[in-house]
């Protein structure tokens, strides 16, 4: 006789007046998509928050992170209704678990045939969540996070930054020992900042190098951040040159990165 396999226990966080069937939907949800992991799940987190925000199209957040025998896999979703957020939720985090078992079995995911000069990443597009529209004169660096790297290349950056599903990464250079940062560009595929340049970095966009981090404050930093109305600013910190990324959050307020010595 077949034995059924036992549920993947979900801890779940309600915000924002989400009730309780909307929880025990994730959780099912969720422990269903977990059942494809490689090895055993030792957490598995799911937050629901719905924002009461009348400027924003999607109210519904629903977030995922799993401890999958030692790795963080994470993934984020927004949509008009909870059951929405949770079903693209379950199909994130499982593209995300298929992505980590292949990249496990041969450290080299290849989705699709490169064409030549181009590298490109094989997932479906990206659905943005809108910021926050707080006024400037609110808006506060409200999370610091400091982390020590350890040197990667930029193809191996790019895959971590995926696992996470972030839209950037930052890192230190195996080669040069710089800090560098890769992220998605708007029209697909990667950009790659402040790591020397090969071939498999020139390969990763058809666009010129960009020029290297400037060396900034963090209120030089902020001021860039809103004259110019990107999402984030990498850059060296003046006075230690750390490596730093000063982003936007969906609340509206900042976020910093620092990568450590």
């Amino acid at each position: 006789m077949a034995l059924t396999k036992e549920p993947i226990p979900v801890a779940v966080t309600l915000r924002g007046n989400v009730g309780e069937y909307a929880g025990e939907y994730a959780r099912s949800k969720i422990s269903t998509a977990l059942g494809v992991a490689h090895g055993p799940v030792l957490t598995a987190h799911v937050v629901l928050d719905w924002r009461h925000n009348p400027a924003a199209e999607n109210h519904a957040i629903a977030e995922a992170s799993a401890n999958v025998d030692g790795l963080m896999v994470r993934a984020k979703t927004a949509a008009s209704t909870m059951p929405e957020a949770v079903d693209d939720l379950e199909s994130r985090l499982h593209r995300q678990l298929a992505q980590l078992q292949d990249r496990i079995r041969t450290r080299h995911r290849r989705t699709r045939i490169p064409a030549e000069h181009q590298w490109r990443h094989g997932d479906l597009p990206r659905h943005r969540v809108p910021y926050f529209p707080r006024s400037e004169e609110t808006r506060e660096v409200v999370r610091h996070k400091s982390f020590a790297s350890t040197p990667m290349t930029a193809e191996q950056a790019a895959y971590e930054m995926d696992l996470l599903d972030h839209d950037f990464f930052l890192y230190r250079d195996a080669a040069s020992g710089r800090p560098s940062l890769v992220h998605h560009l708007p029209a697909g595929g990667y950009g790659v900042q402040g790591a020397e340049s090969d071939e498999t970095t020139a390969s990763m966009s058809q666009a010129p190098p960009p020029p290297p981090p400037p060396s900034l404050t963090e209120g030089q930093a902020r001021a860039r951040l809103e004259a110019a109305g990107e999402p984030f600013v990498f850059y060296l910190d003046a006075g230690t040159g750390a490596g730093c990324v000063l982003y936007r959050r969906y609340d509206g307020h900042y976020g910093l990165i620092v990568l450590a010595d």
